[in-house]
């Protein structure tokens, strides 16, 4: 193993460390996308041989004090406006976190600082379908044993003892697998709560399965609320940041998903208007205590000097290394029209769909054509019982372990990881931007998708 490649997974919590067999809890390597055939929607990704040589120009830089972790991330904020911003937008501001999940704490600490003797009521959408750790960092908890500054934390303990967060889960799907709308029932937990708590609206455009609530919500609800949107998955127009922008909302992303940077690399996008007492407010240290274990100080904007200055000094190189490959292939993408890549992908969509269906095996989920046309979402039935997420856990890891065996034009293979939801699970295959590239340039041949679907048949009939 290299520096670059042993740097590429240091710096976040244990879900991105190597076990003894050179895999991540996901049972993927991070290190290399050589060999590696990935279609999953998450945090399945490799460091690309595409954008390989840039990101070790920019460690090399790092490491021989040729520029600091504070000038990168200055430029990596400009790159990532000139990827989303259009000219008619307010300004925003990012807030990096070496996690999606990690960023789940920003919301509960500018609500500590607007208004600390106010308990806080996290409203939380499609839980079943967030991040593994999203749920407890929603409502205030360490989601890991360790965070890029705290060795060892205690999971699942409040980060502070006066942090005070209550919560609703909204779940995403009907027990037939349907998506359910919960604008009204959202609606009605507002004006219950609003006079008792200060209230964070978490929503998701773009979840694990493709899953977009309405933007209506927001249109048509209050605005003496904080609306988060989790667009972690990056699967969305820039048209769409900016309007979500243009009404307020803090919009969370990540790098580590469409744009399939290695795991994990997360920003909060803050609208200007938002944040804006807290740019020359001096903050009090007790506000920010318990979440200096969480972020660096390089992590807030430089415009904060009374909030980033709480934070610890740690330069976080491996979490800087993982946007730079993220933003690299952003602009990779960017080489190629709308037109393009949005063909790409339904056509993709279209026919990926046709393959499973043509499979007595798989059955694709209901409301399947209402999600994000990247991602695909298929339950397995076997003599008519549907697996269960035990089940599709043993597909899925044989899958990632054994797959070149099914298919030795590649040396490693993986999806989507299974999603449990009611007492049903499902399996995922999705591109991101590295794959839409490949299949706009090799005339959309679809041959190793096919295959793909062939061998996970394969190893249902064999495991299960």
């Amino acid at each position: 193993m290299n520096e670059l490649e042993k740097v590429i997974t240091e710096g976040g919590d244990e879900r991105i460390e190597l076990k003894e067999n050179g895999l991540n809890k996901y049972f993927v390597d991070p290190r290399t996308s050589k060999g590696h055939l990935n279609r999953g929607s998450c945090t399945c990704s490799a460091l690309s041989t595409d954008v390989r040589t840039k990101v070790n120009t920019v460690y090399n830089r790092l490491i021989t004090n040729e520029v600091s972790v504070e000038d990168i991330r200055i430029k990596q904020r400009f790159r990532i406006k000139a990827l989303l911003q259009d000219s008619y937008t307010n300004d925003f501001n990012i807030f990096f976190a070496p996690s999606g999940s990690d960023l789940c704490y920003y919301p509960l600490m500018f609500a500590q600082i607007k208004n600390p003797n106010k308990p806080i009521l996290s409203l939380i959408t499609c839980p079943e379908e967030l991040g593994t750790g999203s749920i407890l960092a929603n409502t205030g908890n360490f989601f890991s044993e360790k965070t890029q500054i705290s060795e060892h934390v205690a999971k699942g303990t409040p980060l502070k003892e006066n942090l005070r967060v209550d919560s609703i889960l909204f779940p995403a799907r009907n027990q037939d697998g349907s998506i359910i709308d919960h604008k009204q029932a959202i609606y009605n937990a507002i004006d219950k709560h609003r006079s008792t708590h200060q209230i964070i609206v978490n929503l998701v455009i773009g979840s694990k399965s493709g899953i977009e609530d309405n933007i209506s919500i927001i249109e048509d609800g209050p605005s003496d609320v904080t609306w988060v949107v989790d667009l972690c998955q990056m699967r969305a127009t820039p048209k769409l940041f900016n309007e979500l922008l243009s009404k307020n909302c803090l919009l969370m992303i990540t790098g580590s998903k469409f744009y399939q940077s290695p795991p994990f690399c997360g920003a909060l996008l803050v609208p200007e208007r938002y944040a804006n007492e807290m740019v020359s407010k001096e903050v009090d240290q007790s506000l920010v205590q318990g979440f200096d274990k969480v972020y660096s100080k390089f992590d807030i904007p430089p415009s904060y000097k009374g909030l980033r200055n709480k934070f610890p000094s740690f330069e976080n190189i491996g979490f800087t290394l993982r946007w730079e490959a993220a933003i690299c292939e952003s602009e990779l993408l960017a080489n190629y029209s709308e037109r393009e890549v949005t063909y790409a992908i339904s056509n993709w969509n279209k026919h990926v769909k046709e393959y499973l269906h043509s499979k007595e095996l798989f059955s694709i989920m209901v409301d399947q054509d209402v999600t994000n046309k990247s991602i695909i979402s298929f339950k397995i039935v076997k003599d008519g019982k549907v697996l269960s997420n035990d089940q599709l856990k043993k597909v899925y890891e044989h899958l990632c372990i054994h797959g070149s065996k099914y298919f030795p034009k590649y040396e490693r293979i993986s999806t989507g990881q299974p999603v449990a939801y009611e007492s049903y699970s499902f399996l995922r295959v999705a591109l991101g931007s590295t794959n839409v590239r490949k299949l706009i340039d090799e005339n959309h041949d679809l041959s190793d998708d096919y295959k793909l679907i062939d061998v996970v048949e394969q190893i249902t009939h064999e495991l299960c």
